[in-house]
């Protein structure tokens, strides 16, 4: 997420070989047109905040009439510029620049000023930290007209919660260790509170922004890991994980995505009728997700394989997968990497609500409790995100900016409340 929305599935090797005579980048160009870059243009900061609570946003994120190295940036709230000109960034790498390097020196002035970018000739990139690049120099301006993907992703997740009504949320977001998923926010409001005022999450609004604002963003994208403990949130208790699926004690049942009793009103299902989903936004393809063997193979012997379309495969590479004929190796259905599919239609179609007798208290365990899983790809199209959408009853977009991945999640929460409203008026009512 701290790259740019152009870099795929954290290659930045990839990207920066594309570019080619210092500042001609295949995707940055299209970019570019599409959205009507003009360097004479001052852009506003791509996070002017809500206005809520203390959230002004990150005034001071890319200067207008600054320049940065390459992934200086991390995922801080204030960088340091690397460079105050455009002289003194070209200057700064290009050997000899009043001699025979006169000419990239040239070339690298015309480029910051018209492109707002410039990659140094020789200079690469690197898929493993340290992932900055002194020599790939950009102008503050292109970067606010441009930003990297945590910016938008904060900015727009705020956007969204400050007009939120009528839903109970929770925030998770993928770590570098094991269980691989923190809980940053759990569902509120309680089940009483949104029961009797569907405003009641106003009294929360503040909290959740001020949660994403702290937000960071780890390297891996542990999916399918992610997305089961997401899912045992989701679960009565331990014995639908534990005994019902099989997983048994060899699974890490993370304490902070363990549900509360039943008869809580913090629950994570408050009715029988409830209808819960799930959005994951990720920027690549699964990477350190590797879940154990017991898991793997239960989940294949609930369900069976869940496999992409031929026409529409999952992952590429040389890891073999199922057996496809005479080119089995772009199919990767069978790598523990691409379970995320097996997992959505797991908590789609099973049960995640049980209790013996069926009613406690007032929550009714009868009907089936499932977790519908929505996915966003930013920055990446994704057969695997794709499908896992299609087998968990959900919707699937792709977005390369605030304001597209803004639409897919203000159209997924609009599918949301469509298929709720429909499941209320067809069931026992809601207290």
């Amino acid at each position: 997420m701290r790259e740019l929305p152009q870099v795929h599935n954290g290659e930045h090797s990839t990207f920066l070989a594309l570019t080619t005579n210092g500042c001609d980048n295949p995707r940055l160009d299209a970019f570019q047109a599409s959205r009507g870059w003009n360097p004479t243009t001052e852009y506003p900061i791509p996070d002017p905040g809500t206005g809520i609570g203390s959230d002004t946003g990150l005034p001071n994120l890319f200067q207008d009439s600054k320049f940065y190295g390459y992934m200086y940036w991390g995922d801080l709230s204030n960088p340091t510029p690397q460079w105050d000109t455009q002289e003194q960034a070209c200057q700064s790498g290009i050997v000899d620049y009043t001699g025979v390097g006169a000419a990239e020196y040239s070339r690298c002035l015309t480029c910051l000023s018209t492109k707002g970018f410039f990659k140094v000739n020789g200079a690469q990139g690197r898929d493993n930290a340290p992932y900055n690049v002194a020599d790939f120099m950009l102008w503050g301006r292109f970067l606010n007209f441009n930003p990297p993907k945590y910016v938008t992703a904060k900015a727009v997740l705020k956007s969204v919660i400050k007009d939120l009504q009528h839903v109970r949320v929770g925030i998770s977001y993928f770590t570098g260790s094991s269980p691989n998923t923190a809980m940053l926010k759990p569902q509120s409001p309680s089940c009483q509170e949104i029961t009797g005022d569907a405003s009641a999450f106003d009294g929360y609004r503040e909290s959740y922004i001020s949660a994403v604002n702290g937000l960071t963003f780890a390297t891996g994208t542990p999916l399918a890991r992610s997305l089961l403990n997401v899912g045992y949130y989701f679960t009565s208790d331990d014995t639908v994980y534990r005994d019902v699926f099989s997983f048994g004690v060899g699974y890490t049942y993370p304490n902070a995505f363990k549900n509360q009793t039943l008869t809580s009103e913090h629950r994570s299902v408050c009715w029988g009728c409830q209808v819960s989903s799930v959005i994951i936004i990720t920027d690549g393809e699964p990477s350190g997700d590797n879940l154990n063997s017991t898991v793997v193979t239960q989940l294949r012997q609930l369900q069976g394989p869940v496999y992409c379309p031929d026409a529409l495969p999952c992952g590429s590479g040389t890891t073999a997968g199922r057996d496809k004929g005479s080119n089995p190796a772009i199919y990767t259905d069978d790598n523990p990497q691409y379970m995320l599919d097996d997992v959505a239609k797991l908590l789609y179609e099973q049960d995640l609500q049980r209790h013996t007798p069926p009613l406690v208290g007032d929550f009714n365990t009868a009907g089936q409790q499932n977790l519908t899983t929505y996915t966003v790809g930013f920055g990446i199209n994704s057969n695997l995100l794709r499908h896992t959408a299609e087998v968990g009853g959900g919707l699937y977009y792709t977005a390369d900016d605030a304001s597209s991945l803004k639409q897919a999640l203000l159209e997924i929460i609009s599918h949301m409340q469509t298929r709720a409203s429909s499941s209320t008026s067809s069931s026992t009512p809601r207290r």
